[in-house]
């Protein structure tokens, strides 16, 4: 009758755990990490293929489930240990999710393949010695209530869980980065557009998938500047291939929009301006032109476009050029031209208030970001 208790009470807890991993597997992959798996899959294949991440959620958590069943046969640990099973294939999910963000050096970070590995060989030398109950004997049985045995495997699998999570890729900005090239692929732009907006987190390759979103929306002029621009300037429009680029989503998607001509080793601003000077440019080139002004904080060279391209007067004009010809108005003793909205002028003018009533330079950042941080006013002045 015992020995009966003892055998359910273990199926108990094998079937409990075995549960616990199945669903945190599939969550994990699909809700987490689907991103990484298919930049992992396009750089393996070539671009060849792509990745789906419900069918590929599912099939690697049997695969995996199977490896931890196989594994069971060669150890036949016993009792509560057993969970130690899911080792090896909670270290594979690991490294799988580890995905570098330099995979031009390597797929997968070396610290994470250095550290699985030796967590492997240390199972592996635990799995023989454990076979040999005259030199190495750990009571292993489920002594006491259900719960005890319970408990024991639930907290072995927890910190097997946690190292997968602590070794995987949970860079929010390289997550982004992913999501947006795959939606991208899909022509999927105002999703795209919505990936990570309220992070205040950027980088010069996020920033140049959003510039291209935000183009092919025709928002270039109108949203830019609500979203956290990095350090770079107008040398963050295009891609580069070094700086700032692509992982998975074509670079000559990104140019074709924009003219004939490759940008070869010329700067993005300099590469659009030759093609507008030439007659090469596509409709959308203007937009970037006169946004990388803006990025360089050049309202000289923006204002000498944009007399020439756009009704000044129009109430279609985009809010980050009215707020830049506003600028403009403010700041030059002889402008070329003088732009005046009444809205803008007055919105304007609210912004210098709020930086005249704060004397400490934390204080009046943290007050005007609040109330102008999607301004173009914002980033001239506090970026």
């Amino acid at each position: 009758m015992t020995q009966e208790v003892k055998t359910n009470n273990s199926t108990l807890v094998n079937s409990v755990c075995a549960i616990v991993f199945i669903l945190f597997t599939f969550v994990y992959l699909y809700f987490f990490q689907s991103d990484i798996i298919a930049m992992e899959q396009h750089v393996l294949s070539g671009g060849i293929t792509h990745y789906n991440k419900t069918i590929g959620a599912v099939l690697l958590t049997v695969v995996l489930f199977l490896v931890k069943l196989g594994v069971s046969k060669l150890t036949r640990f016993d009792g509560w240990i057993n969970i130690l099973n899911y080792l090896p294939s909670l270290m594979f999910l690991a490294v799988l999710t580890s995905g570098n963000q330099d995979f031009d050096v390597s797929l997968f970070p070396t610290n994470v393949i250095v550290i699985v590995c030796i967590v492997i060989i240390l199972y592996a030398i635990f799995a023989v010695l454990s076979r040999q109950k005259s030199i190495f004997y750990i009571d292993t049985s489920y002594t006491g209530s259900l719960t005890g045995g319970l408990w024991k495997s639930l907290l072995a699998l927890s910190a097997m869980l946690l190292m997968v999570c602590a070794l995987g890729n949970t860079n929010e900005i390289f997550h982004y980065r992913l999501r947006i090239e795959h939606l991208l692929e899909s022509n999927d732009y105002d999703d795209a557009l919505s990936v990570g907006e309220k992070s205040d987190d950027t980088d010069p390759d996020l920033t140049m998938l959003r510039i291209y979103a935000l183009s092919r929306t025709k928002q270039l002029g109108e949203r830019l500047f609500e979203y956290p621009i990095p350090i770079g300037g107008s040398d963050i429009l295009l891609p580069d291939g070094v700086n700032v680029k692509c992982m998975m989503f074509p670079e000559t998607e990104i140019f074709k929009q924009l003219g004939i001509r490759k940008m070869g080793k010329m700067k993005p601003l300099e590469y659009l301006l030759y093609l507008e000077n030439h007659g090469l440019a596509m409709k959308s080139v203007t937009d970037y032109i006169l946004c990388g002004y803006l990025l360089d904080k050049n309202l000289d060279g923006f204002v000498n476009i944009i007399k020439n391209k756009y009704n000044l007067s129009s109430p279609a004009l985009p809010k980050h050029y009215r707020e830049a010809l506003t600028l403009y108005t403010h700041l030059r003793s002889n402008p070329v031209l003088v732009f005046h909205s009444e809205i803008m002028d007055a919105d304007y003018a609210d912004f210098q208030k709020l930086e005249e009533k704060y004397n400490n330079k934390s204080e009046r950042f943290s007050y005007v970001k609040d109330t102008y941080g999607e301004t173009y006013w914002f980033y001239y002045f506090y970026q």
